[in-house]
């Protein structure tokens, strides 16, 4: 490991040290959660949290476990997650986030063999993935949705299942984003069941169901996702029965959990010499909406983190090289900060100026690809 290496690791864990929220009066109690940054976020955020355990996990398996357990104590009976708790108690529960939980549990019982931390969680993973299948599927895909207030205007409805999604302001929602299949949603859904598969075997219980739908929704997305206009994975209207023009990370998910074919990686290798690089943008460099407005443009550390792995896994390692060494150096230039999220054509550090998530993927980066 060099010493830029090294120095980038310590300020990825001063950061989540800092971040860290001691037990006490807050709504998770006696709890250890960490916010993704307390500058601007007073409070806990859902997917946030699975990042902040996979983070945390190679120096404190206990801390790791907290997060998952901690935010699983406001479930709600039909099994959703909140977006977020704040430290003042209020809790939303108008949309949710996407489902990363049951991989980061499975990896954190890879770690620990844990089994009382599974024993814990595992039914209520289990209720998690009926959320998503309850309320947001349609013909055997995902999408994500909020729930319509009363009043609310249908500007505010879409940003809201922006929300849900992650990826708030993104061009992929500018028009109708709860009658999209998105291609992150429907991997993550596969990583979910192969999770679930993992920690119910373990368990001694049957896993073949979990497989099942595995199976059944990779089909799904490999035959309706590919976009063979573009050459590229993409979200689909499935109101409207047709495919996103929208070229983001997302299009490079189905490499990351290595469901693609080595012709549809290798389209995808070129589709991010031609639009992504050298800094994975939250929207294609060449699209005229690009812009440094939050999912707009900017480059956020998880989405590229696993586009450059997912390009890595199909052997297109100098891209996948340039990517992750383009990042580092940013956050190497990024004096006493990792940035929520950076220009992706100039490097400047963009909004909370001590990101936790951020944090989590610099060390990914370095430790985990």
């Amino acid at each position: 490991m060099t010493t830029k290496e090294q120095n980038l690791l310590q300020k990825a864990n001063e950061i989540l040290t800092e971040n860290t929220y001691s037990t006490g009066n807050y709504p998770w109690g006696n709890y250890r959660l960490i916010s993704p940054g307390k500058e601007r976020f007073k409070g806990v955020w859902n997917w946030d949290t699975a990042f902040h355990a996979i983070g945390v996990l190679p120096e404190d398996p206990e801390l790791a476990k907290e997060q998952l357990l901690g935010f699983f104590e406001f479930q709600a009976p039909n099994g959703q997650l909140p977006d977020v708790v704040f430290e003042n108690g209020k809790i939303e529960y108008g949309w949710s986030k996407p489902p990363v939980m049951a991989p980061a549990a499975a990896l954190i019982f890879e770690k620990t063999g844990d089994f009382n931390f599974i024993k814990t969680l595992y039914h209520k993973l289990v209720l998690h993935e009926q959320f998503w299948v309850n309320k947001r599927q349609s013909d055997g895909m995902f999408y994500y949705n909020a729930e319509r207030k009363p009043g609310e205007s249908e500007a505010d409805y879409a940003l809201h299942v922006g929300y849900e999604s992650g990826w708030d302001n993104s061009p992929r929602w500018d028009s109708e984003p709860q009658n999209f299949w998105p291609v992150d949603l429907n991997c993550y859904m596969i990583l979910t069941y192969r999770a679930l598969a993992k920690l119910a075997a373990a368990l001694e219980l049957s896993a073949g169901d979990w497989k099942k739908k595995e199976k059944a929704l990779t089909q799904k997305v490999e035959s309706i996702l590919w976009n063979s206009t573009l050459n590229a994975y993409t979200d689909y209207n499935f109101k409207k029965a047709q495919h996103s023009t929208v070229l983001t990370p997302a299009s490079f998910m189905p490499l990351y959990i290595q469901t693609a074919s080595p012709e549809r990686a290798r389209q995808m290798h070129q589709i991010a010499k031609e639009h992504f690089l050298p800094g994975m943008p939250t929207l294609a460099y060449t699209n005229p909406a690009y812009s440094n407005n939050y999912w707009r443009g900017p480059c956020w550390l998880n989405t590229a983190y696993f586009a450059a792995k997912g390009l890595k896994n199909y052997g297109f390692c100098s891209a996948a090289q340039t990517i992750r060494n383009t990042i580092l150096t940013w956050v190497e230039k990024d004096t006493g900060c990792i940035h929520e999220n950076y220009d992706a054509k100039t490097g400047t550090g963009l909004c909370c100026k001590r990101f936790s998530w951020s944090s989590v993927f610099v060390k990914r980066f370095i430790l985990e690809f």
